[in-house]
């Protein structure tokens, strides 16, 4: 995946723990992070299709004892909460690394009395340092519930070009008509005369 060493994936610790999230969690407040790793090379990685790629992703994340985990690293944060520590990815240092962010598992509320909003992303500390980490790429769940994500992202341009020329294409334009700001009828009415 990066040349001299693997990225870190990030993994939504709360949604696998086996004890119930109330109980785990109920005297923590905030988020600690923690990566899961697997080590293939580029040639490998481009060899195969995205599901392949999505497969072997999925089969990692499944992998760990995650009670054990992350208990171990809350006591790890609680013994060392004093101190600050950095990713050296996001300071620019060591391989190349894609930083991600997925906020996929709670609904972001943009209901202000006047309707869910159209597009909504989170601002995080890792897009303002996204040039230094390398790349950075962030998933927000589509407000209003539909379903679906929207993610934005600072890529290097060939695996911009990747992502987006994949059989099956994933990724899809955010259009006005999309978002809901644009009628299908005038775009539909436009292609018509």
């Amino acid at each position: 995946m990066a040349a001299g060493g693997p990225p870190p994936l990030p993994v939504d610790g709360r949604r696998r723990l086996s004890t119930r999230p109330q109980e785990a969690m109920r005297n923590y407040i905030g988020n600690v992070t923690t990566a899961v790793v697997r080590e293939a090379s580029v040639d490998e990685v481009q060899r195969m299709a995205l599901p392949d790629v999505a497969d072997m992703v999925g089969k990692v994340i499944t992998a760990p004892d995650y009670d054990k985990h992350f208990q171990e690293l809350v006591d790890w944060v609680e013994e060392h909460k004093a101190r600050r520590y950095v990713e050296t990815a996001s300071l620019g240092l060591g391989s190349p690394t894609v930083g991600v962010t997925a906020f996929t598992s709670f609904p972001l509320d943009t209901d202000f009395c006047f309707g869910h909003a159209a597009m909504a992303t989170a601002a995080t500390s890792q897009s303002q340092t996204a040039r230094l980490c390398s790349r950075f790429f962030q998933i927000t769940a589509r407000p209003g519930g539909d379903g679906s994500w929207i993610a934005n992202a600072f890529l290097w341009p060939r695996l911009a070009a990747a992502l987006e020329s994949d059989e099956p294409c994933v990724f899809k334009p955010v259009t006005a008509e999309y978002l809901g700001l644009a009628p299908s009828i005038l775009h539909t009415a436009a292609h018509s005369v």
